[in-house]
């Protein structure tokens, strides 16, 4: 069975400009989705249940909205991911855009409390489940399609500018809530009618990474297996085979460092700040911000950097960064929020911290991952790590109350980032080189 054309060489060709545009799409619309509730639901909760209820359990359902979206991701990416090898990129993509863009539509157009009672609450954390799984599962297909389009020479670059797919969701749909509050008129109109904008802007995400899916093509691998009839096992199956469960495992622990650095740095910092130690939000927005852009910045430059000395050090040194740099910033910062340091101090070292803590991550981790599996299994490997390493990070908050034991609650966070680049440096030394890997290499 004949492989792929040879990939042309440069940064962004006519084979892979249009799935660099859905596999970007891709990634800002799975956090773009994810971060829907923490940001969206707060003000306007009190259209799903009755506002009598006590802030704590309000609260609490808040919470339990996006807990179902991040319980739907480790089933999208181990049930849906590996179709991506048997039936091809595309179709995987084409399924899970339609999938998500009309789960995001219908909760769009829900009925509230009032007209549907606890029905509606009950519907809208089915619908956010369902949302989850089809949003984990896309990139699955996109960002190997994306990457088996582009030549090694500009893999860590084109790596770089999908890795970044996330910090351009969480700073999208800040726009897009402070938009949607601003046309309603404020937060009466927002929990009556606004609050349904960031979910129907959602909607059309899934339909321009659709758009953009049925404009490319199939790789030639996949257009043969169907041609031939090809019937091939699960390929989830295969990744955990004897001869691949070392891949699995090596991915596994250096995609925890980079989630434990996500969920403790970007999100944490907000709850630490503004909650526990009473900063003023408007500073630690403005860190966050900052922050941001530095990471939109450092990403790419990592990328490239990482395609001159190659990923795996890349990597390390990241993670080392992590570990020696990161940490004792982070440190810093909480010392001078807890003793009433300056807001241009705050502001500085959170830029810092954001920045450093997840740009190697951005700029490298998904070209890595996707380099370390060969053509025929890699949607399943890529979406097993992508997808189930959003678990034992997920629990952070629990962590933190148990080492609240041991030190200072406000600290407790420093040996989550510290353990995070301890995971970083060893899953990457524990692995090969793979710039020079061939991506439409077939695994028997």
């Amino acid at each position: 069975m004949a492989t792929q054309s040879a990939v042309q060489e440069g940064v962004f060709t006519a084979q892979n400009r249009g799935p660099v545009a859905a596999g970007l799409v891709s990634m800002i619309l799975q956090t773009y989705d994810i971060s829907l509730p923490a940001l969206v639901l707060p003000a306007a909760i009190t259209y799903f249940i009755p506002a009598s209820l006590p802030p704590v359990v309000q609260a609490t359902i808040v919470t339990l909205t996006g807990l179902v979206s991040t319980l739907g991701n480790p089933v999208g990416g181990v049930g849906l991911a590996p179709f991506a090898d048997r039936l091809g990129r595309r179709t995987l993509m084409l399924i899970t855009n339609i999938g998500y863009t009309v789960i995001a539509a219908a909760i769009a157009l829900l009925p509230g409390y009032a007209a549907w009672g606890y029905w509606a609450i009950g519907l809208l954390l089915f619908l956010r489940f369902c949302n989850g799984v089809f949003a984990a599962s896309s990139p699955a297909g996109a960002i190997p399609m994306a990457l088996e389009r582009t030549g090694k020479n500009a893999r860590g670059i084109i790596g770089a500018v999908l890795g970044v797919g996330p910090t351009c969701g969480v700073l999208l749909l800040t726009l897009v809530q402070n938009g949607s509050f601003a046309v309603a008129g404020g937060p009466q109109g927002f929990v009556q009618w606004g609050w349904r904008l960031p979910f129907w802007f959602g909607a059309a995400l899934g339909i321009v990474e659709t758009i953009l899916t049925l404009r490319t093509s199939e790789l030639e691998y996949f257009k043969e297996q169907k041609e031939h009839h090809v019937h091939r096992r699960f390929t989830l199956v295969d990744v955990f085979t004897r001869k691949n469960i070392g891949i699995f495992a090596q991915t596994m622990i250096m995609y925890l460092g980079f989630l434990f650095l996500a969920v403790n740095i970007p999100l944490f910092i907000p709850t630490l700040f503004i909650t526990y130690l009473h900063q003023n939000p408007a500073v630690i927005t403005d860190s966050l911000t900052w922050g941001s852009v530095g990471v939109l910045i450092l990403a790419i430059l990592f990328g490239a950097w990482g395609q001159r000395i190659g990923r795996r050090k890349g990597l390390i040194i990241g993670g080392l960064v992590a570990l020696v740099i990161v940490t004792p910033l982070f440190g810093w910062m909480i010392y001078a929020g807890s003793h009433h340091g300056s807001p241009t101090t705050l502001v500085v070292l959170g830029t810092i911290v954001d920045a450093l803590g997840l740009s190697f991550y951005s700029g490298i981790g998904l070209t890595y991952l996707t380099e370390r599996y060969p053509l025929n299994i890699r949607a399943a490997g890529f979406g097993a790590v992508y997808s189930l390493s959003t678990v034992i990070p997920g629990f952070s908050s629990f962590y933190l109350l148990a080492l609240r034991g041991l030190m200072p609650y406000q600290y407790t966070v420093l040996v989550l980032v510290a353990l995070a680049g301890i995971l970083v440096t060893w899953g990457a030394w524990a692995g090969p080189e793979t710039k020079d890997f061939d991506m439409l290499q077939v695994a028997e």
